[in-house]
């Protein structure tokens, strides 16, 4: 006789060896749905880096350069939903041999939300800094907090909004009568919003519409991004762009709406 360790042993064997085909097929089933949810939580948590590069040069009866370039990261743990962003626009024209900067600008921005127990409810934190030598100002910074949810969130499209108050701090040009520049410190509670909507028409091609605005007593700042992006290989893609910018705190003769349409490079590192 057997000893009974070798017995069920034997039995475990053959249960498994001998196995009806629905047993086998429910495995696999197991294995898959394990697979896919394994490959989602990886996606779902991670950092990813993109950068994106544009330029334009015209040479004939006029000369002009236009560079763009932007780095953009999106940061997904368990507990926070992280997103930080980068812009450099250049343009200059040369006129009789002469270079004249016609477009000067540093963007920098952040958005960090902390994931509440309920579902797609988030408290943020945003903070931003921009330089632009042509807007009026020699700089503007804010800093905000509030609320950040998803209206809802799909596989092909998702809607997330914030609105929460903070704080602006800008330094305004001031030119006097004699044509002499200074400037004017200008600090204020601010109210601010934003909207990001997302669509995938494929795993190769997107549509993005972003919408903010900070509102004060002094100033209101908008901004709207359109953008249509597809892919050439897997990680480098042609983007579309136009980009609605509003400011009317300026104290001289700027427009307050100024637009930018432009045509760029998205390359994919992780």
């Amino acid at each position: 006789m057997l000893p009974i360790k070798t017995t069920v042993t034997f039995i475990v064997f053959c249960s498994l060896f001998f196995a009806p085909p629905s047993v086998s097929a429910s495995n696999d089933l197991l294995k898959m749905l394990y697979l896919k949810e394994k490959k989602k939580k990886e996606k779902d948590e991670g950092i990813n880096l993109s950068g994106e590069f544009g330029v334009l040069a015209a040479n004939g009866n006029t000369n002009t350069t236009t560079f763009k370039a932007a780095l953009r990261s999106e940061h997904e743990t368990t507990h926070w939903s992280n997103n930080y962003g980068g812009e450099i626009t250049y343009k200059q024209n040369e006129v009789e041999n002469d270079i004249i900067v016609s477009a000067q600008r540093l963007f920098l921005n952040a958005q960090l939300d902390y994931k509440l127990p309920a579902k797609n409810k988030r408290l943020f934190v945003y903070a931003e800094y921009e330089d632009d030598r042509f807007n009026g100002f020699r700089y503007q910074s804010a800093l905000a907090t509030g609320w950040s949810a998803h209206a809802w969130k799909e596989e092909n499209s998702q809607l997330r909004y914030s609105i929460g108050p903070g704080y602006s701090y800008s330094e305004r040009e001031v030119v006097d009568a004699e044509n002499h520049k200074s400037y004017d410190i200008l600090k204020e509670v601010i109210v601010r919003a934003s909207l990001d909507y997302r669509f995938s028409f494929n795993k190769n091609a997107k549509f993005r519409q972003f919408l903010s605005t900070e509102a004060g007593q002094e100033s209101n700042r908008s901004r709207s991004e359109t953008s249509i992006s597809a892919n050439l290989v897997e990680t480098l893609a042609m983007k579309l762009s136009f980009v609605m910018s509003y400011n009317d705190g300026t104290l001289q003769q700027n427009e307050d709406l100024s637009t930018e349409t432009s045509i760029s490079l998205v390359y994919q590192f992780f």
